[in-house]
């Protein structure tokens, strides 16, 4: 071996080892909430106490469960993209390259708007089922949510260590999916979402955490493969998110 060469491994050698663990995959799918709820719990459990709103902290994790949405952000109405980093400051801001967010009507609304975004198809309460009952959550004219992390209640970035979603009536082994990216856009993990057990209302969860060597900047949702319009193979919808708690960047 030549003595640049020696030197190098000499060099390697003598380097602390830093290691990186594999992330850490959450998944279950069934027909009921019961089904899912013990790999939700595990998550929960992975990410720490929940946070609640507002504030900072160190460690935890946040939940969404689109419940306490008012009826004036619900369908028929349009939801607001930074509504949990301002309304609610749990500290996520949405993006889709669709014309935007609903959340589905409760059945005490005051416009007697279908529960389940029957507004958008009066079949589609029949294919979709909640984890955490009433509403549930989708991006309009658009398979794809975007998810970007801040503090709580201000514009500053931060990052997570884990992220997960609930789905609900998720048909097909490839159609829906995860993908986590790091702060310089390199995608950490893309992981397809289980298919249900029945053709409908099924319920699925994919939650990953990560270790402290790998932080979550931006999640990239994929809901299906059909836009929320008409019933069909495969019309995917959302339910609760949870993820750690935000993190500034440095």
């Amino acid at each position: 071996m030549k003595p640049v060469a020696l030197a190098f491994a000499a060099l390697m050698l003598s380097l602390p080892i830093i290691a990186v663990a594999a992330p850490v995959v959450f998944e279950a799918s069934g027909a009921s909430p019961s089904d899912i709820l013990a790999t939700v719990n595990a998550f929960r459990t992975f990410l720490g106490a929940n946070n609640g709103v507002g504030g900072s902290f160190p460690d935890g994790r946040r939940e969404i469960n689109w419940d306490g949405v008012p009826d004036a952000f619900a369908a028929p109405n349009s939801f607001p993209a930074n509504f949990f980093n301002f309304n609610s400051p749990r500290g996520v801001v949405f993006f889709t390259p669709g014309t935007g967010f609903q959340v589905s009507a409760d059945d005490s609304n005051p416009t007697n708007t279908p529960v389940r975004f029957g507004n958008i198809h009066p079949v589609l309460p029949q294919l979709f089922s909640t984890f955490s009952p009433q509403r549930l959550f989708t991006a309009l004219d658009s398979t794809i949510t975007e998810v970007l992390f801040f503090v709580p209640g201000t514009h500053r970035p931060a990052t997570v260590d884990g992220f997960g979603a609930v789905f609900t009536d998720v048909n097909t082994d490839d159609s829906t999916r995860i993908e986590y990216f790091d702060v310089n856009g390199e995608l950490l993990l893309s992981q397809n979402v289980l298919p249900g057990s029945t053709n409908r209302g099924s319920l699925s969860f994919l939650g990953v955490g990560f270790d402290a060597g790998e932080r979550v900047f931006l999640v990239r949702i994929t809901s299906g493969n059909r836009l929320l319009k008409t019933p069909a193979r495969d019309v995917v919808v959302m339910d609760d998110f949870i993820y750690g708690e935000p993190q500034p960047l440095p």
